[in-house]
Order: structure tokens, then sequence, then C-alpha cells
């Protein structure tokens, strides 16, 4: 990947940490107060409190799962010569570090559903990049394919944010 895209590729990577981090503990608040002291750990993997329902299970496996697509994404895109393996325990490893902070700060369930789904997710990314790759034939039609759309959405997803700071 030429220099000058692998920064930019190296930036928007870094937005959409900022953005997964955001999401994930501080859950699309504005203020840190408005958060709820939460400090629960579940290790049973898809167990779910009936309360709650499974509708609202489903849909969170499916967010978790759709959220950290990116991420197999940018791996592919940064480290595209280093072991499979390796990038899902990165991918891994961040999701371990976010559900840790998460009970850490009392800021939300630490989750082993969770863990599996993220990482799902990014092997998800990873697969789907490699598939582009292949029907482009070529690593650099689809490093740049998926740069614009990175572009694209984070420009949105900021201009979002940004709405709804000046709006706050």
């Amino acid at each position: 990947m030429k220099r000058k895209r692998k920064f930019g590729v190296s930036v928007l990577f870094l937005i959409y940490l900022a953005l997964l981090v955001w999401i994930i503990l501080f859950k699309l608040q504005f203020n840190i107060n408005d958060l709820d002291t939460v400090r629960k750990i579940n290790i049973i993997p898809f167990y779910y409190d009936k309360e709650i329902g499974v509708d609202f299970h489903i849909k969170e496996v499916l967010e978790n799962l759709l959220i950290f697509v990116p991420m197999g994404i940018y791996l592919q895109m940064l480290l595209f010569k280093s072991k499979s393996y390796l990038k899902l325990l990165i991918i891994a490893g961040i999701s371990l570090l976010l559900e840790i902070t998460q009970y850490i700060l009392a800021i939300g369930s630490s989750d082993i559903t969770d863990l599996i789904t993220n990482t799902a997710g990014g092997l998800l990314g990873i697969a789907l990049y490699s598939i582009v790759a292949r029907l482009l034939k070529s690593r650099e039609k689809a490093d740049k394919l998926f740069l614009v759309i990175a572009v694209i959405v984070s420009t949105f997803i900021i201009g979002l944010l940004a709405l709804l700071l000046f709006l706050n």
C-alpha cells in the first residue's frame, strides 16, 4: 500500500477505534453521568436473562457482530502480510480489553458472548476483505474501494455526531 494511502487508512482506523470505545464503553452517551453503574460478568456463552427478552439479545448479537467487521477490514488493509490468526488475536484482545474496562469502570456487563461475537465480526471483516480482493483481482483495488467507503461512512458519522452535539 502506498505511504499516503496507508496513512489515511491508519487515521480512519484510529477514528473507528475512538468510535468503538464510545459505543461500547460509553453507550453513545455524551455525558458520563448518564451511564448506568453496572458491574456484572457473564461467562456462560449465549446465556440470557429471560426478563429482557430474546429479541433484544438477538439484536445485540448482530450489533456486536457488525460493529467489529470494520476492524477485520482495517487489519487486512494495514497488516495484509501478517497471518490471519495474529489479526484474530488482535481483534479478540481489543474486545477483551473493552470488556475488562467495562467491568473495572462499572459501566456495563462484561459478557463472553460479546467477546465471541465481536471476534466473529472481525473474522467476517477479514473474510469480506479477502473475498472483495479476489473478486477485484487486486489488493490495491480492494484497498481503494474500502478506503472510499470508510471515508464516506466516517464523514457521515462524524457529521451526525457534530449535529447531535450541537443540538444538546
